[in-house]
């Protein structure tokens, strides 16, 4: 019987380097809300993703063998759930873009381990959730930093004592809420004195109810986008004239057009995203976009952009690109990676170093609050300089005449 000699093992690592990591190839899936309930947000999400795509690919930056797979999630968990193991079982995706909500990416976590498939969310941000995980990343803040920053910033910086909570039924406002009144209640002494539950179907005569027996000047909405855009509408209705704070869902850019007028000095955490910028890599980003789509990028184009840029750079790292080279690349392999939203950098669970800022919508610009208020000052210390130069307006004298 003639026997083969077994080859060396030299002989199968140059085997293995030629065939791409013995028949791996870098394959990307994407798992986005494209239509549905969340659609307005997998959208951004897409138009950022695509734009760092063609970009890479123009600039021959994609590694040899890529291929990437588009999947809709139809805003639902179950069906993400079902497009991931088609993603895997017909098109062997080694990393998937998805989870863009909470819940989706909640569901995803069982297939994602029992597959052993890694995830790079760019939106989801339920507190904890990277953690339930070793093949789930995000690059969103979690969502106790942002109820945390809502709760400082409402106290420490708008001095409101009171406040009235308008709270929306999802895993985003479920784990939003106990980081806010942790924060605003527990360590700071605000006081909520309503709490309007937005799916109740007479939450509008609950509203007036109580911000008349409080009497506040200040609300705090924390709900999705579309929720939070009838809330501002109810609350124009009604002649309120406090302080408006919402949530980062409210950042998408069809939502802030559509509302006009009713998100003017609304404010909201952000990630570290101010398209208002002069600084590299966003000033570039934001130019490409504006480009390519005639529209400025939210924060969810940003986080979408780097997603894909993340996803092709960990690709190229990883080799093979396969589970554990993969996850090593993503905790070891991206410490000095710059993205439009941040230098971006791991925890031990997943979950992006990023904190995140307060924005307001001020004519029809979203600007860094902290930004503004210097404008502001600016504003009046020139107002100011302009009166003590010019000095006041003469009042004619009474009865006064030509002598």
């Amino acid at each position: 019987m003639i026997r083969t000699p077994r080859p060396t093992i030299a002989a199968l690592a140059v085997s293995c380097t030629l065939l791409v990591g013995c028949g791996s190839a870098p394959v990307l899936g994407v798992l986005l809300p494209t239509s549905g309930s969340a659609r307005t947000y997998g959208e951004s999400i897409e138009s950022g993703m695509r734009l760092a795509l063609a970009e890479a690919r123009s600039q021959q930056q994609l590694p040899p063998g890529f291929e990437v797979y588009w999947a809709d999630t139809g805003s639902e968990p179950e069906r993400a759930v079902r497009e991931l193991r088609s993603l895997v079982s017909e098109h062997d995706v080694k990393l998937v873009l998805g989870g863009a909500t909470s819940a989706e990416a909640k569901a995803l976590v069982p297939a994602l381990d029992e597959l052993e498939i890694v995830c790079l969310s760019p939106s989801a941000s339920a507190p904890g959730l990277a953690a339930t995980s070793r093949h789930l990343y995000r690059l969103y803040p979690s969502d106790e930093l942002e109820g945390d920053t809502a709760g400082r910033f409402l106290l420490d910086r708008l001095g409101k004592e009171k406040v009235v909570l308008y709270v929306g039924d999802s895993e985003y406002t479920r784990g939003i809420e106990p980081e806010f009144r942790k924060r605003y209640e527990q360590t700071l002494g605000g006081t909520v004195a309503g709490r309007v539950e937005l799916t109740n179907d007479d939450w509008r005569e609950r509203s007036e109810t109580a911000l008349r027996a409080c009497q506040c000047d200040a609300v705090y909405i924390i709900a999705y986008a579309e929720p939070t855009l009838e809330v501002l509408r109810h609350l124009r209705d009604i002649g309120f004239k406090g302080r408006v704070v919402t949530t980062s869902a409210f950042y998408s850019s069809r939502i802030v057009q559509e509302a006009g007028e009713l998100a003017e000095d609304v404010m909201f955490p952000l990630p570290p995203f101010d398209r208002t910028s002069d600084k590299e890599p966003i000033l570039g980003f934001v130019t490409r976009y504006m480009d390519t789509y005639q529209r400025a990028p939210d924060v969810f184009a940003a986080h979408g952009y780097d997603a894909m840029r993340l996803a092709i750079h960990v690709l190229g790292l990883a080799s093979p690109p396969e589970t554990p080279e993969i996850r090593k690349a993503l905790s070891f392999g991206v410490t000095e990676f710059t993205g439009v939203t941040g230098p971006i950098l791991f925890d031990d669970y997943g979950d992006v170093k990023h904190y995140p800022k307060m924005f307001i919508v001020h004519g029809d610009q979203v600007l860094s609050y902290q930004r503004y208020m210097q404008a502001e000052r600016q504003r009046i210390l020139r107002q100011v300089q302009e009166l003590l130069v010019v000095g006041p307006t003469p009042t004619p004298s009474a009865g006064g005449g030509a002598r």
